[in-house]
């Protein structure tokens, strides 16, 4: 089962003559981790979010091609500030199942689930304008967590993070792919690539299959 497919996507912003890329076309498969990585300024970042269909719902620009999802989609922004904007860590947490409708007794437990998944569970009550960017980003993740997707999207997210972070984070991804959650990992950082079962780099408005990864034949 393919938890994302997308057909032949082309994007550009309004005010670029050029598209970042085009007739881009990808398949994951349900449990995968995949890695997108390219030259800075290749458009990563954009293509995550044309993945999670940020684009073209939320942000303007011109938009061609189509994207299917299996399920619920979620993505952690490169800057959590732009995320993170309660005030209280907890309230950052409810924030997805509450508008999903949950339970007050669901969403505490998602809550209290997530924060000891990511080992925070003392900054519950924290004001996250007060945190370090390294925990306002696992704050970030936390809050996309608990909307439970199917497909989770990272950009730039383990890159942010101390060593202890990074391999709590590492282990909790091998966790959710277990359960069938469906993984992209976007960045350029090495251990990104070590958990992955598919490596794709974006270059020239282009995206490839980075070897070596052999098994890597999603394109159509």
């Amino acid at each position: 089962m393919k938890a994302i497919r997308v057909n032949g996507i082309s994007f550009r912003y309004k005010d670029q003559k050029e598209p970042l890329f085009s007739d881009v076309s990808f398949r994951l498969e349900k449990g995968k981790i995949a890695v997108l990585t390219g030259p800075s300024g290749s458009g990563k970042t954009t293509m995550g979010l044309c993945f999670a269909r940020v684009i073209p719902h939320l942000i303007e620009g011109i938009f061609e091609g189509e994207v299917e999802i299996e399920g619920r989609a979620g993505m952690v922004f490169q800057d959590p500030d732009l995320q993170v904007f309660l005030p209280t860590v907890e309230d950052e947490l409810a924030f997805a199942p509450e508008n999903l409708c949950c339970s007050r007794e669901e969403t505490g437990q998602r809550i209290s689930e997530t924060l000891e998944q990511l080992g925070i569970p003392s900054l519950r009550e924290a004001d996250p304008a007060r945190l370090s960017g390294g925990q306002k980003q696992l704050v970030a993740l936390g809050g996309v967590l608990t909307l439970k997707p199917d497909l989770l999207i990272m950009d730039e997210t383990l890159s942010q993070l101390d060593r202890v972070a990074r391999e709590r984070v590492k282990e909790l991804l091998h966790t959710l792919k277990a359960k069938g959650v469906s993984i992209i990992l976007i960045g350029h950082d090495a251990e990104s690539r070590e958990i992955a079962d598919e490596v794709f780099t974006l270059k020239d408005g282009k995206l490839n299959p980075c070897f070596p990864k052999p098994e890597v034949s999603r394109f159509v």
